[in-house]
């Protein structure tokens, strides 16, 4: 009798570990959180994403519409406002789920960031390797935008950076906790993607569509925003960066672009000497390219030295643009403090950043073509 009790006891008690769970649909899960500052008081947005619809469509249940949903608060400390958001909200809340979030520029500004930082460390729950952006945008329409063809916010460029920026390198984007990192490092320029919403250039069954779009860089030292810049004029910034994959090269005889060049995995390497108490730099880039587009009847010698000249226009414009708006934009401070703190302490007094046009000497870039298709050069 005894033999026949003790399976059906042991089998009760291990059941009664689910009782306690809820269905996915019971529960409401924060996907983004939006940060914007006002009046000394914080204003949290917070983009809820039901996985109900998702969960079905990777169990092969078909294309499934996940509808996405905004909540917002205010309160004097970021941990008040995250509280005020219990009351109303109807269900059970889980953080996490978030992927990222977003500060406005004014929240960058005037806001005290280690608070919001302080307690997403605290809190268990919220992962740290969260994606980071900025934004000029209200924080309701961003997180209000979703991607072509009913997809799900999942799968938006808020969530998975990572795989536009395998395609298409140019602004590369960075975690919480790689941002935290650089932020406390004392010679570190933190470059924040900044989000804008395009209004135009999407259609969807014959409607305008909004969509999220990587549009620029905001730049910060100790967590204190410097500026923020548009990314048509930080193209030399994708020469000196890390990771980067993939990129193109417009090249340029004059105004007149003449040819296109698919760059993979360019390295770099900045390297500097004082001269007295001046530093000179000195950037090197090498990358091997394919052409995709040839204009004009050119050389592969003149196409090269076309291609080299546009590289090292594009790092010097992005240097210069830094110089004018007080602000280290290739991040030569932290080259200089990492081979020689005491370098870097008699050149940056007071962690100041006294930046001049000339400290940029020589930009060398060396480059090769694999293959140039099926259209050839012209002949030497």
């Amino acid at each position: 009798m005894i033999k026949r009790v003790v399976p059906f006891l042991l089998s009760a008690m291990l059941l009664t570990g689910c009782w306690g769970t809820k269905d996915i649909d019971h529960i409401v899960y924060v996907h983004a959180i939006g940060v914007d500052y006002k009046d000394n008081h914080f204003i949290v947005y917070v983009q809820f994403i039901n996985f109900t619809g998702l969960a079905k469509a990777e169990a092969g249940g078909g294309q499934q519409k996940v509808s996405t949903a905004v909540g917002k608060a205010t309160g004097e400390t970021f941990n008040i406002v995250t509280d005020n958001i219990y009351p109303s909200v109807q269900q059970r809340v889980s953080w996490g789920q978030i992927k990222a979030i977003v500060f406005t520029e004014r929240a960058l500004k005037n806001a005290p960031l280690e608070d919001v930082f302080d307690v997403i460390d605290r809190y268990n729950e919220i992962r740290h390797t969260l994606w980071m952006y900025a934004t000029k945008e209200p924080l309701d329409k961003l997180f209000s935008t979703v991607p072509l063809l009913q997809a799900s916010v999942y799968f938006s460029l808020l969530a998975n950076p990572s795989d536009i920026f395998r395609q298409n390198s140019f602004i590369r984007p960075i975690r919480l906790n790689r941002f935290v990192a650089d932020s406390d490092e004392p010679a570190k320029t933190v470059r924040l993607p900044y989000l804008t919403i395009t209004k135009t250039n999407w259609e969807e069954n014959g409607k305008e569509k909004n969509m999220l779009a990587s549009s620029g860089i905001c730049f910060l030292r100790h967590y204190q925003l410097q500026t923020c810049i548009n990314r048509a004029k930080l193209k030399g910034l994708r020469w000196v960066e890390k990771d980067i994959a993939r990129t193109p090269i417009y090249v340029k005889d004059g105004e007149k672009v003449v040819a296109s060049i698919s760059v993979l995995g360019p390295k770099s390497t900045v390297s500097y000497k004082l001269k007295g108490a001046t530093p000179e730099f000195t950037v090197e880039v090498k990358a091997k390219g394919s052409v995709i587009e040839l204009r004009e009847r050119l050389t592969e010698k003149q196409l090269i030295a076309l291609a080299k000249k546009t590289v090292e226009q594009e790092i010097r414009d992005v240097y210069e643009l830094g110089v004018s708006r007080h602000v280290d934009t290739l991040n030569l401070a932290e080259v200089v403090y990492e081979k020689n703190p005491k370098d870097w302490k008699k050149i940056f007094e007071n962690n100041e950043l006294p930046l001049t046009n000339d400290w940029l000497k020589n930009v060398k870039v060396e480059l090769s073509i694999d293959t140039s298709g099926e259209r050839k050069f012209t002949p030497h």
